[in-house]
């Protein structure tokens, strides 16, 4: 039975699960990590695809239910674990794929695309309206904090939609398959201040970057950057990265708790 408190919602269309692998693996690849793997519906076109799996499963019972369901099968490893606490550096060369609660997605992608590992991409099903906000374009309602950070970090791109008749119990609302591709080359900065301020560029999102980031520098300095009457919805991934090398370290370094 799911689990409310956990976010469960098992995936149970034979037709999406399929598409949900292939997007992950194609038709074979050497390591497959999945993130809770539930009952094993998708963990079983997982293995059908790759040399080794590994599933990392927060639920006690489900992680006994998956060991005896595959005992004899020598290419599973059951993780009894938190994905939130996961480092995915130890996991080698591969790929990661899961059905996302969807209280940690957000969360959980997050810290997938800063350090990703060897794992090449990630293929996830998410609620469909996180899934547009990190896939929306500049100007957007649905663009944001969470866009620009997932664009910046990685390649992104919305895959298909998946109706809540999809689900055993149906979620309230529409999910979403993404592919994330974390970037092979980022730019030569301190990546922690860089997230620091594209997160107090939209602090008040309706509110100009003057306005948001006047904890950063002084007046002066923030009145001699050119396109301070903007408001952060407005900006590409590579504006921020400009407008955040018009502010020096000493000075960047001034945000405020509140940020």
């Amino acid at each position: 039975m799911a689990r409310q408190k956990l976010g469960q919602h098992f995936l149970a269309s034979g037709k999406i699960l399929e598409r949900i692998a292939t997007a992950a693996c194609g038709d074979h690849t050497e390591f497959v990590l999945e993130i809770g793997p539930g009952r094993g519906a998708l963990t079983e076109r997982l293995l059908s695809r790759s040399d080794r799996l590994a599933a990392i499963e927060l639920d006690g019972e489900l992680a006994v239910f998956l060991r005896e369901k595959w005992a004899a099968e020598p290419k599973l490893q059951v993780v009894d674990g938190n994905a939130l606490d996961a480092r995915w550096s130890d996991w080698g060369e591969g790929v990661l794929a899961g059905n996302l609660p969807y209280y940690v997605a957000s969360a959980i992608i997050t810290s997938y695309i800063l350090k990703p590992g060897k794992l090449r991409h990630g293929v996830f099903l998410i609620q469909k309206e996180v899934a547009e906000r990190i896939t929306a374009a500049p100007g957007g309602r649905e663009y944001g904090y969470l866009s620009v950070l997932c664009q910046f970090f990685a390649e992104v791109k919305m895959l298909f939609s998946v109706p809540p008749g999809a689900f055993q119990p149906p979620p309230k609302v529409d999910s979403a398959v993404i592919r994330v591709t974390p970037r092979a080359e980022l730019p030569e900065i301190d990546q922690e201040r860089f997230i620091r301020f594209v997160s107090a560029c939209f602090q008040h999102k309706r509110k100009t970057l003057r306005n948001n980031l006047s904890g950063w520098a002084s007046r002066e300095r923030i009145d001699a950057i050119p396109g301070m009457e903007r408001r952060a919805e407005q900006l590409t991934g590579g504006d921020f990265l400009e407008l955040f090398r018009n502010f020096s370290p000493d000075t960047a370094a001034a945000i405020t708790e509140s940020t």
